[in-house]
């Protein structure tokens, strides 16, 4: 029978036993250790996060493999002294208390750590002075418990049929307003260079929209619109003419003939920006999936409350997750699904607005032209929104800014606006989808390109004081 004891450590009177099985568990915890490492470095994740891990997971096992051992053996110790339990060199490990331990405070630790940022981070919230619409307040369901039913119906639920009627109810429906908080969702893909993944490429789109609306017919808003404001809220509303009331009517009627009136009061915000948002979690499942990743980390930020003013990214931007002056650039994307032919005729179909890419950096407008050219997206860009002193003033009015106030090289995308702009026909069904990918495909190009440049894009313009007001 063979030993348990393998050798025997001795100082003076002191003695340490090596047993086989601490031996075997030992090995086996540090050639895991070394394959999870060279995982790691192949997926370009920190080593550091992977010793952090070992080092809680070691303690927690060991405690756990000892109060797994002390709780099957608790006769025994409840008749010994009580520091006997702590007596680990006479030994006493469980491996399978370790192996639950370790597994466990390995979880709860990045749990503490989700959660402590939650709760040391305070809310948004996201204000707006708008009255309620009207009939947004009438009671679409009411719940009530199950012993009141007899009284307003006569009869107990389970003998209910659907049509039965009861009494009347008489009240009041009043609405309270009250405070919501609003969330930046944020998230990092680490880069897989040790010297660069420090720095960040950050990614932007506002996760908010309008909300709700005085309720409207559908097809009449986007025959008005069609006619008298070809972008949507961008135009003024107006009094259509005879010729225009004429071509507003036909349009209804032609679609009265598909499907009868469509009233609506919630603006979904599918290009606006449903598409910038969604975006960004196509460009991060493709990076996060490919074989090789960025040598710098990637910073994927969705704002709260850019629609009641860049309440989100100005609160990012003067309380980052990372440090300011890593961010190396932001890309931001807002309302990039549309804009062709169909939302103006003059438009080509590969029409895509660019705006702020050289007022920081001329690298990184050049960069921009280089990607579309070298790449074979093609898109046609327009600048003519990035003029100063436009009266549109989109370089102010989008999430970029705040980042751009700091001094971080920006580049906004979008596909421009069009007649459901803050509308509630703002809906998928009229998506490009052919463009959407395309230039989804080329923002993640740009990305990639600035996250492995051998230097930080250069910033060759004056910056900005980040508290004056923005002018265009």
């Amino acid at each position: 029978m063979i030993d348990p004891i393998l050798y025997t450590i001795r100082l003076g009177s002191f003695e340490i036993p090596i047993r086989w099985y601490g031996l075997l568990i030992a090995s086996s915890m540090a050639l895991g250790l070394w394959l999870a490492a060279r995982e790691a470095a192949r997926r370009g994740e920190s080593p550091d996060d992977l010793l952090k891990a070992a080092e809680i997971a070691l303690i927690g096992g060991l405690v756990g493999a000892r109060l797994y051992y002390v709780l099957f053996n608790l006769d025994y110790y409840q008749t010994q002294p009580w520091w006997r339990i702590f007596a680990v060199l006479e030994g006493g490990l469980a491996i399978h208390g370790g192996l639950i331990a370790g597994i466990a405070v390995t979880g709860v630790d990045t749990l503490i750590s989700t959660f402590e940022q939650v709760f040391r981070t305070p809310h948004i919230v996201v204000r707006q002075n708008l009255q309620v619409p009207p009939g947004v307040t009438q009671p679409r369901l009411v719940i009530m418990p199950t012993a009141s039913l007899p009284k307003l119906f006569g009869k107990p639920l389970d003998r209910l049929e659907p049509g039965d009627t009861g009494s009347a109810i008489q009240g009041e429906v009043t609405f309270e307003g009250s405070d919501v908080g609003g969330t930046n969702v944020v998230a990092i893909l680490e880069g897989a260079d040790p010297a660069l993944r420090g720095e960040y490429v950050a990614l932007g789109a506002h996760n908010d929209a309008i909300g709700i609306v005085p309720p409207v017919d559908h097809d009449s808003i986007r025959a008005y619109n069609t006619v008298m404001r070809p972008r949507g809220a961008n135009d003024p509303p107006g009094e259509p003419n005879a010729e225009q009331a004429a071509r507003i009517t036909a349009m209804v009627d032609s679609m009265r003939k598909l499907h009868p009136a469509r009233l609506d009061s919630i603006v979904n915000g599918a290009d606006d920006d449903g598409s910038g948002s969604m975006a960004l979690l196509e460009i991060a499942e493709a990076v996060s999936r490919s074989s090789t990743r960025p040598k710098r980390s990637l910073l994927f930020v969705w704002h709260t409350g850019e629609e009641s003013g860049l309440q989100g990214s100005r609160w990012f931007t003067d309380n980052p997750t990372v440090p300011r002056d890593s961010i190396v650039a932001q890309i931001n994307s807002d309302m990039i699904a549309r804009g062709g032919p169909d939302d103006e005729a003059r438009r080509d179909p590969a029409y895509l607005q660019v705006i702020g890419s050289r007022r920081l950096s001329t690298e990184l407008g050049d960069l921009a032209e280089t990607v579309n050219r070298d790449g074979g997206f093609n898109l046609a860009f327009d600048y003519s929104y990035d003029a100063d002193g436009h009266p549109d003033n989109f370089y102010c009015r989008s999430d970029h800014y705040m980042y751009a106030r700091y001094g971080i090289p920006i580049a906004f995308f979008s596909t421009g606006g069009h007649r459901d702009y803050h509308q509630v026909t703002d809906e998928i069904e009229y998506l490009d989808f052919d463009k959407y990918s395309r230039v989804t495909s080329f923002i993640r190009s740009v990305v990639e390109r600035v996250a492995n440049l051998d230097h930080r894009v250069v910033v060759d313009k004056p910056k900005p004081d980040p508290t004056a007001p923005c002018q265009q």
